[in-house]
This record gives structure tokens, sequence and C-alpha cells, in this order.
């Protein structure tokens, strides 16, 4: 009779086993999902502080004048500080003219390539998890057989 309870414990023991290293495997996997998720979107959605620095500076008034995403021929400016300010006030239809707006738009674009990229992330970082995890398990269950015939 205790020979079938403690194969009973074991196999439910192995089941417990089996669940944590599940478990792992998809925190692992978010995590390394949402972290590489994240860092892609700062990469691709970067604060460019010469845009900054032309929001804040007096002599760039003509360019917040200048209508966002204007396609009327408008000169560009001289001034260093300007430029990258005009460029982008030009370039994008819901360009902004002061700095808190810019950063708000930034995030928010930010966000949302998180929000669209963050599925297809996780499902390649657990595939790409589970094969790491699965070679471990194949190394470890071969190494353990070559060892265990040695010692016989």
């Amino acid at each position: 009779m205790g020979g079938i309870m403690n194969c009973a414990r074991e196999r439910e023991w192995k089941r417990h086993r089996r669940l944590i290293r599940a478990f792992r495997l998809v925190a692992l996997s978010g995590l390394l999902a949402a972290a590489v998720t994240w860092a892609g979107s700062v990469y691709d959605h970067p604060l460019d502080p010469a845009i900054m620095a032309g929001m804040a500076a007096p002599e760039c008034a003509g360019v917040r004048a200048i209508a966002a995403g204007s396609l009327r021929p408008a000169s560009q400016p001289d001034d260093d500080i300007c430029r990258s300010f005009f460029l982008y006030r030009t370039t994008f239809s819901d360009a902004t003219d002061n700095a808190r707006a810019y950063v708000d738009s930034i995030a928010r674009d930010r966000a949302d390539e998180f929000r669209q990229l963050i599925g297809y992330v996780f499902l390649l970082s657990l595939a790409g998890v589970g094969v790491a995890f699965a070679f471990a398990f194949a190394f470890r269950s071969v190494h353990g057989h070559y060892w265990h015939s040695r010692r016989r």
C-alpha cells in the first residue's frame, strides 16, 4: 500500500514540476517580449532634442506659425536651431508646436506600436524560449544518460 501512495505522490510531484516549468517559460517569454517590444518602439520613435530646442527658441516663431503638414512652399530657415523643427512641422500633419505636446505625441506613438506588436513578439519569444528549454532538457537528458552509463 505504501508503494502505491509513493507512486501517486511522485506522479503528482512530476506534474507539479512540469507546471512550474511551463509557468516559468511563459513568464520569461512575456518579460522578454515586453522588453524587446518596448525597446523597439523607443528606438523607432525617439525624442529629438533638436526639435524640442526649436520649439523653445524665440527665433523659431515663424516656423511655429506654419501650419502642421503644410504643403505650401516655405523657405527653410537658416538657423540650425530652427531647421529640425521646420522639417518636423512640414513633414507631419499632426505636428505640434510645443514641447509637452510633442513628448505626449511620441509617448502615444510608442504605446500604439507596443500594443500592435506585443502579441507577435510574445509568440516569437515563446517559441524561442521553448526551443532553448528543449535544447537544455535534451542536453541534460543525454548528458545524464552518458554519465549514468559510464558509472556502471
